[in-house]
């Protein structure tokens, strides 16, 4: 089993190739963008957003009251500058130009999103349609964020669940970039758990998850959807992160979790 380097393992990436990346190290390093989103879905409908950029290639995910599966439109890198940026998204080229610690879309026509189901789906407890909006028409308008920060690349880390408790007797979580999978068996009364998640990093080592409200509110009502992972150092087993959130989750998950694999890229 993999055992990282501790409190420091973060400040000491550019020499290492841990999971996280330091910016500064290398400008060809995989980093994310992550979408910098209103507090209210009348202003936006996005609830999270993130556009990984790993050797050349991009891949976005983008969550939306409007279904409960991220939209992930296909992506290519055309420029990629330290102050400015050039993609096409969903057959749309948008620039992103460096603005303070972050990034602002210069372009004036941007990608719609998809449009809304028939069935709204939203953290008000309204019931979403399982359709796949990469398969619904893009008519939605505006809604593309304008705002971008930059963030360490999470990379590609399985964390596994400790001290699993009385009903819980598997917990994984695969991170691959800001794609999240969270699969949870239980001994019984429940159904198996597999949902997605979006990911974002932080530079001491912290996970946060986003998940879709409107999924969690069809299986544990009242859950927090947005949880985070806080990095708490090596321990004889491992990394430690423990959970701020899953708390909250009927049954709870649980308060501690191992990276048992990781990759940086």
């Amino acid at each position: 089993m993999l055992k990282f380097v501790g409190n420091g393992w973060i400040a000491r990436i550019c020499c290492m190739g841990a999971v996280l990346l330091v910016f500064g190290c290398s400008s060809s390093k995989p980093y994310t963008l992550v979408a910098q989103v209103p507090s209210t879905s009348e202003q936006s409908p996005v609830l999270a957003a993130a556009i990984d950029v790993v050797n050349g290639s991009c891949s976005v995910h983008i969550m939306t009251l409007n279904s409960l599966k991220a939209w992930t439109p296909v992506c290519f890198v055309r420029k990629d500058q330290s102050t400015y940026k050039s993609l096409l998204i969903a057959n749309q080229t948008v620039d992103f130009g460096a603005v303070g610690s972050g990034f602002q879309v210069l372009s004036t026509t941007l990608p719609s999103l998809p449009a809304p189901s028939n069935r709204r789906s939203g953290a008000n407890g309204g019931q979403g349609s399982s359709t796949d909006s990469t398969t619904q028409a893009a008519a939605s308008g505006p809604g593309f964020p304008n705002t971008w920060s930059l963030s360490p690349y999470p990379g590609h880390v399985v964390l596994q669940g400790q001290d699993t408790g009385y009903i819980v007797t598997k917990a994984e979580l695969t991170i691959n970039g800001s794609q999240g999978t969270l699969d949870v068996s239980y001994k019984t009364g429940y159904k198996p758990l597999h949902l997605e998640c979006i990911v974002t990093a932080n530079q001491h080592g912290d996970f946060t998850l986003m998940f879709n409200p409107a999924e969690l509110l069809k299986i544990t009502p009242s859950a927090n959807y947005q949880i985070t992972l806080s990095s708490e150092g090596s321990s004889i087993s491992g990394n430690i992160w423990d959970s701020r959130g899953f708390d909250t989750w009927q049954p709870s998950l649980p308060p501690q979790w191992v990276a048992i694999s990781y990759s940086s890229d």
